[in-house]
Formats: structure tokens, C-alpha cells, sequence
């Protein structure tokens, strides 16, 4: 074990996640190696009792998305404010065999992922702890997340190792075990903690329809016809960013989907207008990416575009978006799930207002409108 800096984990998210409890067949099959043994071996010798004396014990039992090449049962524990907190390396393999049409397992297939316990020795009564498990279970479990990410970022930097990434809630399983113990009698509390909603779904079979307007949208972008249409991608990307737990390139790609629309918007307004290729390249290479929204854009659709207006489309979507993209990408800061979904919401729904004023124009600009059709 390696004891670490003293130093407050982060407050828990202000979102919910539930736990659900086992039966007793059901919490003797779990994974946690917590026993009176262990904890006087393995984990009593690295705790300053004087600064903190544990009275419960928690046990999250997650599969990372990635591979960290620990041995087997290493374990880094960590003196904080709020108690002391341990990750227990371990690793389950599995084999993508099952994608091709053979019998057997490929060796060269294997797929390595850390298996993980995140583990809070706390000084809190055992009782008091049960009678607001949901509360404590999101604090710790929201602390452990924060201080695993320092451990992978510490490993990613000095290994350059790009397959690991900061790690969200998202990116795990929906569902993951966990136990509380307490230290005192050796009871515990065993159950299923859910840590998102992003369950593993059927889709519904697409219909007729469904594939027609999937080759309509195909020839469109086959044809190039619609300078529109290959921008919506950055809209889903951002989606499918921030549903699997990357803040930070849901927010980039947020900004990214509303770049490209204002640019591309801009562009088109010249084009009817009648310039000419080249007249539009300058134009759109000279002129600033706020400029076009502050001056260009608000001078031919009319509407409201004050940034300093709390109240408008453009402010919302400059507050919650472009500023914080800048924040994101100067200093590195992963932006909270909160944060991210406001980033995704306010960017598409700047995108809309823009496109009702486009709308609001259609006798003056005709051919743009035909796009949105």
C-alpha cells in the first residue's frame, strides 16, 4: 500500500443514484475481500488513527473501459479529510472471437480491462451511515471517481499511454456492487448501486419510412446539394459524447455543431446575396466568428442578439457554451456532467433560434429556406 497526500475530496454530484439491496444467496457471491483478517493486515497499519478512526467500511466493485497493467491485488491507499481511500487493482479478460464466424478463441483477441475496488475507510457511525446510505453512497462513491481519475492521469502521463482517459460515470456499467461493513460488528449491507440510466437497449427495427428518409438524407449527401447537412454530425457527436461520459468533447463538439452552422449560414447569406466564390472565402476568412453573430448575422435576420442579455438565445448559448469550450480547452478542466448538458441543450437551442429567424426571411432569402424544408 502506498498512503498519499492529506488531502478534501471534491463534494458528491447533485445527482441521484440509487442502491438496491441483495438477498443473502446474492451477497455471498460478491466480489469484496473486506474480512476482520483483512483489514487488521491489509489495511489497519496504514491508517493514522489519530487523525481518523475508521467506523465504516465501503466496497464499490467497477470495470474500468481500459486496460492499467497493475499486478493483480496491488492497492493505493489515500489519506483524505473525509477518510481513507483505497483502489485495489485487479484485471478481467474477455476475447472479440465471437464477432467472426469461427469456433474458438483467437489468443490475439484478448481484451484486457482493469477491474477495480474503490474502497473509503470513514469515520462514520454504522447506523447513522445506513439510515442515509443513498447520500453517503453518492458523496464517496463521486470522491473515489475524482481521486481514481488523479491516478490515471498520473499513469497516462508518465506511461503515454493514450488509451486511458479520464473516467465519468457514464463510461462504467450502469449498475455496480457495493458494500458497507461495519467495523465495529462486521455486519454489512450488500447491494446493486446504479450510477446511470444508460442500460443497454433494443432498438425498434427501422420501417419503411424510416428507410426511405435514410436514402433521402444519403443522395443529399451524396449529391452535396445541401451545405447544410453534413454539419448536423457535430450535434450527435456532442450527444453521443456527453450519453457516454466525455464532458469535455461534448462541450468542444457542442461549440464545434454551432461553428459550423453560423459559418456555413454565413456563407449562404452571401452566396444569395450574389457574391462570388472568391468575394465569400475573403469575407468569411476576415471576419471574426463573433463578429458574424454580433454584426453580420443580426443585420440581415433581425431578432435579438445582445450577449450581455441573460435573457436571449445567444447569451445563454455564449455563457453556457462558447465560454465555457474556451475554459475547457485553455485550462484543461474537465467540465462537469452539469455543466456539458448545458453546453449540448444551449447550442442546439441557439441553433434553433437561428434557424427561426432564417425562416422569419424566407421572402428575402428564398433558396436558404429551401434547406430546411
Amino acid at each position: 500500500m502506498i498512503r498519499g497526500r492529506n488531502e478534501k475530496g471534491p463534494c458528491g454530484s447533485n445527482e441521484i443514484k440509487k442502491s438496491y439491496g441483495m438477498d443473502e444467496e446474492q451477497a455471498a457471491k460478491t466480489p469484496f475481500i473486506l474480512t476482520n483478517e483483512v483489514y487488521e493486515r491489509d489495511f489497519l497499519p496504514y491508517y493514522n488513527l489519530e487523525f481518523c478512526k475508521p467506523e465504516t467500511f465501503l466496497e464499490f466493485e467497477i470495470v474500468l473501459p481500459f486496460h492499467i497493467p497493475m499486478y493483480i491485488s496491488k492497492t493505493i491507499t489515500i489519506a483524505s479529510d473525509e477518510g481513507y481511500l483505497s483502489f485495489r487493482f485487479d484485471m478481467v479478460t474477455t476475447n472479440d472471437s465471437y464477432r467472426y464466424s469461427i469456433e474458438g478463441e483467437i489468443p490475439l483477441l484478448k481484451v484486457h480491462k482493469t477491474k477495480m475496488l474503490m474502497m473509503a475507510a470513514v469515520d462514520i457511525e454504522y447506523s447513522s451511515f445506513i439510515s442515509n446510505k443513498e447520500k453517503y453512497y453518492n458523496q464517496y462513491f463521486d470522491m473515489l471517481l475524482e481521486e481514481l481519475n488523479k491516478i490515471v492521469t498520473s499513469y497516462t502521463t508518465s506511461k503515454k499511454d493514450f488509451d486511458c482517459h479520464y473516467i465519468t460515470k457514464e463510461m462504467l456499467q450502469s449498475a455496480v456492487l457495493v458494500r458497507s461493513t461495519d467495523i465495529k460488528t462486521w455486519n454489512n449491507d450488500t447491494g446493486l448501486f446504479m450510477l446511470h440510466l444508460n442500460a443497454p437497449f433494443e432498438k425498434e427495427p427501422l420501417n419503411d419510412k424510416d428507410i426511405q428518409d435514410l436514402m433521402r438524407i444519403h443522395a443529399i449527401l451524396l449529391s452535396e446539394v445541401n451545405p447544410f447537412a453534413t454539419g448536423e454530425r457535430y450535434v450527435l457527436f456532442a450527444k453521443r459524447y456527453l450519453s457516454h461520459g466525455f464532458y469535455h468533447e461534448a462541450v468542444i463538439y457542442s461549440q464545434i455543431s454551432v461553428e459550423v452552422f453560423i459559418r456555413t449560414l454565413f456563407k449562404e447569406l452571401l452566396r444569395e446575396e450574389g457574391k462570388t466564390h472568391s468575394e465569400i472565402e475573403e469575407i468569411n476568412s476576415n471576419t471574426p466568428f463573433m463578429t458574424v453573430i454580433k454584426r453580420e448575422l443580426s443585420s440581415r435576420l433581425g431578432g435579438s442578439w445582445d450577449v450581455n442579455n441573460e435573457t436571449t438565445y445567444v447569451s445563454k448559448w455564449h455563457k453556457n457554451t462558447y465560454e465555457l469550450r474556451n475554459r475547457a480547452t485553455h485550462s484543461g478542466r474537465i467540465p462537469t456532467f452539469h455543466e456539458a448538458n448545458e453546453a449540448v441543450f444551449y447550442a442546439v437551442d441557439f441553433r434553433r433560434f437561428v434557424l427561426s429567424r432564417v425562416k422569419a426571411n424566407k421572402k428575402k432569402y428564398p433558396i436558404i429556406n429551401k434547406y430546411f424544408k
